[in-house]
């Protein structure tokens, strides 16, 4: 009886141990994925803020003829939008 009850106490306690581990190592990985999430938008902040300081930095005919290029590659790109 004793030992009956030795035994499952023990493996109670591996159970309990092994719940606490699975818990610890999800929660290691929530943070990281937050981390990484965080690195991504930091990332795109600053691509953004580069791109934008590369088109100030253009002499107006630039800005111009980027202007039209953007509105030239919407209209050809009109028909993809449909699909």
């Amino acid at each position: 009886m004793k030992k009956s009850l030795l035994i499952m106490a023990f493996g109670l306690s591996l159970l309990m141990m092994a719940s606490c581990a699975t818990s610890r190592s999800s929660r290691a990985i929530r943070k990281a994925e937050r981390m990484m999430e965080k690195q991504e938008r930091q990332a795109r902040k600053d691509y953004k803020e580069a791109k934008e300081a590369h088109y100030e930095h253009q002499a107006p005919k630039t800005k111009k003829m980027i202007k039209e290029d953007r509105k030239r590659a919407r209209e050809l790109n009109r028909h993809l939008r449909r699909y």
